[in-house]
């Protein structure tokens, strides 16, 4: 029900303020005609209501005019989420479709809870997470863990990164200069992640951040990545349609594609990991791993 009236004031967005006017207008006439209580109380639920839809559409048809990008390759990624998080309302919107500070830091509850069930994060954890953007999840875990490393291709949303961690003595941001972790020694972390972001890179290069991860990670340590699920029912159908609708438009070099479970664990076996487990949480398609003592 809720999905058709949204699909309603989406193709005929004139609707809402046309009928808060024209309720508007009948409350007024009733009242100063003195018509009938009953009249001038329909009149003014109405008003209320179409009131209160107004409101809901401004709000639902509130949109972040993305620039298009069409001049940038999918793969200069800081070029392509810099131009994203030009401001940092843009910047918090880009890395999880949220504008305000508040719902940023709710929206990192899912996957903050993820990583603890399914990874584990401990006091004594060395923790890195590559593709941190504004640090969403970085803010969350640092309290949980010994520290708390943030490494990404763009400088702008390090910037609002760094704000945001102002204050958190545990943590450090790395300005990666090319796809790969090769800044960061081997052998230094206990856990690393990577949440809401191998959904924006090539396939290889998806693959050369969890063969990095194998490298950087001390033995024992364990590795937690995600991405949406295109085996997941949820997914598929939004993925057809976007095929459907967009066939012939050029995609937008930060457009999300999904991933498989076997996509996923192919890459973890492929780079010497071992214990590899894999976790359905709809949308997301979530897989695990452990650096093993012996090559």
């Amino acid at each position: 029900m809720r999905g058709s009236i949204s699909l309603l004031l989406r193709k005929n967005r004139w609707l809402p303020p046309v009928a808060a006017i024209a309720c508007a207008s009948a409350f007024t006439a009733a009242v100063m005609e003195g018509m009938h209580f009953f009249l001038v109380f329909g009149t003014a639920a109405a008003l209320v209501f179409a009131s209160y839809v107004c409101g809901y559409a401004a709000r639902a048809f509130k949109v972040i005019n993305y620039p298009a990008l069409l001049n940038l390759p999918r793969r200069r990624y800081g070029e392509v989420w810099d131009a994203l998080a030009a401001t940092p309302e843009l910047a918090r919107v880009a890395a999880c479709g949220e504008e305000d500070e508040s719902a940023v830091c709710r929206s990192a509850q899912t996957p903050v809870k993820n990583l603890v069930e399914l990874a584990g994060v401990r006091p004594e954890d060395d923790i890195l997470e590559f593709g941190c953007g504004v640090a969403r999840i970085g803010l969350e875990l640092a309290p949980r863990c010994r520290s708390w490393t943030g490494a990404d291709l763009s400088v702008n949303m390090l910037a609002i990164a760094a704000k945001r961690l102002e204050g958190v003595s545990n943590t450090r941001l790395v300005k990666l200069h090319q796809v790969g972790l090769d800044q960061l020694e081997g052998d230094s972390f206990d856990l690393v992640y990577s949440t809401n972001m191998l959904a924006h890179l090539d396939e290889m290069d998806r693959w050369l951040y969890v063969k990095d991860a194998f490298r950087v990670l001390r033995v024992g340590g364990r590795l937690c990545i995600d991405n949406v699920d295109l085996e997941s029912d949820e997914v598929w159908v939004a993925f057809a349609r976007g095929a459907e609708c967009h066939q012939d438009l050029e995609r937008p070099p930060y457009l999300p594609t999904p991933s498989t479970a076997a996509e996923l664990t192919t890459y973890v076996l492929r780079a010497g990991f071992v214990e590899e487990k894999v976790y359905r949480r709809s949308p997301l398609v979530i897989v695990t791993a452990v650096k093993p003592t012996a090559p």
